[in-house]
This record gives structure tokens, sequence and C-alpha cells, in this order.
């Protein structure tokens, strides 16, 4: 028996699992062995067409039908060839019998015209010709003998070569000098010709007779001739009555004088009352005559000086009129000792005018009687009672006004080129509603004003006031925003009060003047208040400004500077014909406030406020509103 033993079966090991290839593998495989199909098949169809298109091409070779069709096709083609190369052949024979039949004819043309034209042409041209050929010869020759016998044989025989062409030739030089000889004149006649025309002009200034210098032109000796009788005036009145009356003549070819050079030219050469200094010029105008020239000049720097910045690009120093020092020959009685021109640079040229306010007298009378504007009388009167005068500024009769600055002779201007920020307004957009009453208004966007850099010039005076200002530049740093408004157009009830608005009641709108031209009637739809130019006007009632401008722009044609105001409940208030306005379209105002100024602009007669008051567009009578200015 075999020896029973428990033995348990082996469990066997699970073999590692075959790696599969990635799907995007597999693809790639399968179109690689589909295109190679593909060519396949390509490659035995061309081989098969090409196998077959042989085949068909040697049994046609074959075929006598088609050998036949070849050779009378060459035949064709080649006699086509030959028929086109003789026709060519035959044009072109016959365009060189047609250029000879002109040529021949030109030629007979020629010579019957001008029967010695050739024989001239033949002196003319037929030496030069016999000379470019003989070089010609004369290099053939030596090349031969320098190749035969050397170099230095090759220049002798050059050399012999030359000379007895010349000897044989010798004769034709006459001949041809004949026709030389002419042109070379003609060369010298247009060389001369050009040096005239090319030569500078000028003009010969002649005093009593005698030339004195020259000029470039009339416009120099206009200019001479007029500095030379403004110093006369500038001499005395002992000088009046002497006059110098330069001439000039036209020449050529001189050193040229500017206007100073020839005015001292023309004065040396007309009286021994003379002598030379230094001429002081404001704005053009001879103002004085000095010697000592050195210490003027110093005098006029050392004014400039303590205000000039030499670090700074921005700053520069100058007067308020052009200065120029010219050196030249002026009369003995025109000098001035140095301190004399000092005195008077540093003196007054205008003294300061005051205007003593009268009964009735406005801000804007004032300025329009002294030739000034609003602004110019409000610059020159900075300490009004104490405080700068402004439109608002309270006068009374028996006031003092400065109209006229003092103004001294030479004044120091400081210019700098200046950077600020200002603000840019916003503009107000309006739009219409039919959901909102008739004068109701509903800000959808509150405006905000945008920011931009301002480069000006700005000239001031030794005390830093601002004289004059010019905008160089401006760039925009923010945008504004627009403020956005709704405006009701549905008329609303009249319920209520009939003349009392949010605010309260009308205010007369030009107070403490009650006299008024003109009333509400069927031609006249408001009040004309009479008063003086620029007298404040203010709001009837507070509200929003729906238009402010001239004519179109407010509140219409003939109106001229107007304002529109919108009081809600559907009243509204004109003003119009004023000088200024203070305000603009889409600004909230309080009553009371000041709008702008009484005037007389669009179809005035005289300077007046034209009022009106409207209900839903309707007019309504201001006597009715205001029963006790009537």
């Amino acid at each position: 028996m075999l020896d029973e033993k428990t033995t348990e079966p082996q469990q066997e090991m699970p073999s590692a699992p075959k790696p599969t290839a990635p799907r995007g593998e597999k693809l790639r495989s399968l179109w690689a062995r589909l295109q190679c199909v593909h060519l396949l098949r390509r490659h035995r169809f061309r081989r098969k067409t090409q196998h077959h298109m042989n085949n068909v091409s040697q049994k046609m070779r074959a075929t006598p039908m088609v050998q036949t069709v070849g050779e009378g096709l060459y035949a064709l083609g080649f006699s086509t060839e030959y028929a086109v190369v003789r026709a060519g052949r035959r044009v072109r024979a016959a365009a060189l019998w047609v250029a000879a039949w002109f040529a021949a004819l030109a030629h007979d043309l020629m010579v019957t015209a001008f029967p010695g034209a050739a024989q001239v042409l033949k002196d003319l041209f037929g030496p030069i010709v016999l000379f470019v050929r003989g070089c010609g010869a004369l290099l053939v020759h030596a090349h031969r003998i320098h190749q035969e016998k050397g170099l230095g044989a090759a220049l002798q025989a050059s050399v012999h070569f030359f000379t007895n062409g010349i000897r044989r030739n010798v004769k034709l030089l006459p001949r041809m000098a004949m026709y030389i000889l002419p042109l070379c004149a003609l060369a010298v006649w247009v060389a001369v010709f050009n040096h005239m025309v090319y030569q500078p002009y000028a003009l010969a200034v002649q005093v009593n007779g005698q030339t004195v210098g020259y000029v470039a032109n009339e416009t120099v000796f206009n200019l001479a001739r007029e500095d030379v009788q403004q110093r006369i005036n500038y001499s005395g009145t002992e000088k009046k009555e002497w006059t110098i009356e330069p001439t000039y003549t036209i020449s050529v070819g001189h050193t040229v004088m500017d206007e100073n050079e020839m005015a001292n030219a023309i004065l040396s050469s007309a009286s021994d009352e003379i002598s030379t200094g230094t001429a002081l010029y404001l704005d053009g105008e001879l103002t004085a005559v000095c010697a000592d020239g050195s210490s003027l000049r110093g005098y006029i720097s050392s004014l400039l000086e303590p205000y000039e910045d030499q670090e700074n690009s921005n700053v520069t120093v100058g007067f308020n009129k052009s200065v120029d020092l010219e050196e030249g020959i002026y009369f003995n009685e025109s000098f001035m000792d140095f301190q004399d021109v000092v005195n008077k640079l540093s003196g007054v040229q205008q003294a300061e005018k005051i205007y003593k306010v009268q009964a009735g007298d406005t801000l804007w009378a004032i300025a329009q009687k002294n030739d000034l504007t609003f602004k110019e009388l409000c610059a020159l009167n900075t300490n009004f009672k104490g405080a700068p005068l402004t439109e608002t500024s309270n006068i009374q009769e028996g006031d003092e006004l400065i109209v006229t600055k003092e103004e001294a002779t030479l004044e120091v201007r400081i210019t700098k080129v200046e950077t600020r920020q200002e603000e840019i307004p916003y503009s107000t957009e309006t739009t219409e509603s039919k959901d909102l009453n008739k004068g109701v208004t509903r800000t959808t966007q509150e405006g905000e004003n945008g920011l931009r850099n301002v480069t000006m010039r700005n000239v001031y005076d030794t005390n830093g006031a601002l004289l004059e200002q010019t905008i160089l530049s401006t760039e925009t740093i923010k945008e504004p925003v627009n403020k956005k408004v709704v405006v009701g157009t549905k008329k609303a009830s009249t319920g209520g009060a009939k003349y009392i608005t949010g605010s309260g009641r009308f205010l007369w709108p030009v107070p403490n003047y009650k006299y008024c031209s003109r009333w509400y009637s069927s031609g006249h739809k408001g009040v004309d208040i009479c008063a003086a130019a620029g007298t404040p006007i203010y709001a009837t009632a507070s509200g929003t400004v729906t238009k402010a401008g001239y004519e179109r722009a407010g509140a219409g044609r003939g109106y001229g500077y107007s304002v529109i105001i919108s009081h809600g409940s559907g009243y509204t208030s004109v003003y119009a014909h004023c000088l200024s306005l203070t305000v603009h379209a889409g600004q909230s105002v309080k009553q009371g406030q000041l709008i702008g100024y009484v005037g007389s602009t669009g179809r005035s007669s005289g300077n007046h406020c034209h009022f009106e008051i409207r209900l839903n567009g309707s007019y309504i009578p201001p006597q009715s509103i205001f029963p006790g200015k009537k």
C-alpha cells in the first residue's frame, strides 16, 4: 500500500495581466493601415491605367490610318510655318524699302531747301570725324607694333603716325575755324549776360548829390528816412524846419547797410551838429538819447535782475514796453544826462484818476463812462471799502472809484508758465415724461464736475498782481458726468391757492424799481420793469432753471439774454433782455437768488427787465399778482 500522506494541492500563482494598448494608439494604428491600403490601391490603379494606355498607343501607332493622319498634320504645320517666315521676310523688306525711300526724300528736301547745309556740316564736323577715325587707326597701329616689336617701338610709331596725320590735314583747320569762332563768341556773350543777371543790385542813397551808402531795397530806404525824420523831430522845435530829402538810384555790387546805419550816414553827410550816442526806443518810439550808453545799459539790466530766476525756465522777466538801445548819430541838442534819463524812466507816465459816484450810477454805467469793462473796473478797485469790488458791492453817492491806474514810464513784467487744476462743469440732459405733472422735475442722475489741468501764461507786476492770462493748453484728467433730469408734461390740476408756489408767494424781481413802462395786455404778455443797466435781477420764487442763454438758448427770439425758471405745480417765470446772466440751465435757485442783470439785449428800446409768469403754458397778468406795483 502506498504510504498515504495528506498532500494539499499546490495553488497556482496568478499570472500578471498582459498590458493592453491604450485606445488612442489602437485608433492611430488602424488609421495608418487604412492609409497604406489606400496608397496601394492608388498605385495599382495608376500602373494598370498606364499599362492600358501604352497598349492603346502601340496599337494606334501600328494602324496605317493613324500614320497617314500624323504625316498630314506634320506637312500642314511645316507649310504654315514656312509661309509665316516668308511673309515676315517680305514685311521686313518692305519696311526697309519705305525707310530708305523716306531717307532719300528727306535728303532731297534738305538739299533743295538748304543746298549748302551738307557742305557746311562736312566742313564743320569733317575734321572732327577725321580726327576720331585717325585716333582709332592710331590705336590699332600702335597695338600691332607693340605686339611685334615692343612698347618702345610702339610709342615711336604712334608719334610718327600722329605728326604725319596733322601734316596731311592741317589745311582743314582754317575752314573749321570759320564756324568755331562764331560759336565761341556766342558762348562768351552768354557768360557775360549770366554774370550781369546774377549780379547783386542795390540802391545808392544820395544826399545833396553825394552818395552816402547803399541799401538792399526800397523798404530799408523808407525806414531809414523815417528814422532820420524821427531824430529831427525829437531834437527840438528849432529843427522842425530842418529837412533832409535823400534820393536813391540803382547800383550794382556794393555792401549794403541796414536802416540804422543808413540813417547815421544820411545825418553825417547833412549836418555837422551831430554826435555819436545811444538812443532808447520804447515801443519803437525814440524816448531818450544818452552819451553814456554803457551806464544806460547797466541801469536797464539792473531793473530786471532782482526778479530773474536762472534756475526756473518757466519764468521770464521783461518790461511793459519793448526796449531797444541803438548806437547812432543824433543831434547834439537831443542828448540828455544819464540821471535825467533815469528820472524819466522811473517817473509816472500816467497819473491815477478817481471817479466820484453820482446819484443813479451803477457799476456798469461807471465802467462804460470810462471806457472800461466791468471786470477791468473790479480789477482796479481791489480795496473798495476794505474789500474787493464785486457785482454785489453797494455803491452810494459820493463814493470814489479808481478808473485809471497810475502807470510808470517803464515797469517790470514777470511772465510765468503755470499749471493748475480746475473743474469742468457738467451739463444737464433733460427728457420729458408723461407720467409726471407739467412743471415737475425729477433728477435721475446727479451731475459731477470733471477735472482738468490747465497750462497758462500769466503776466504779473512786481507786486504780484495778475495783469494778463493766456491759456496755452488743457489736459482732461476726469470727464464730467452729466446730470439727467426728467421733466413732466402731464397737465396738473389747478386747485389750491391760485398764485401761491411751493416756496411761498412771488417776489418782485427787481427790488426798489417800481416804474413799469408797459404792463400785460393782449399784445404784450408781461411787464417791463425799468431800471439802470447792471441792476440785479432776482428769482421771483424757488425752482429749477430750465433755459438760460441768448435768444433761442433762453426764452426765444427777441428776448435777448433771458432765463426761464420752473417753480412746480405748472408755474414758470421768464426774465428777458438781460445784460448778462449768472445762472445756467439745470441749476436749482432759491427765491431771491441773483440770476442776472438788467440790460437791453434782443428786441428792446431801452434798459428794462421783461418779466412774465405762466401757468401750464398760459400767461398770467403780473398786475394780478402784484396789484400794488401798478
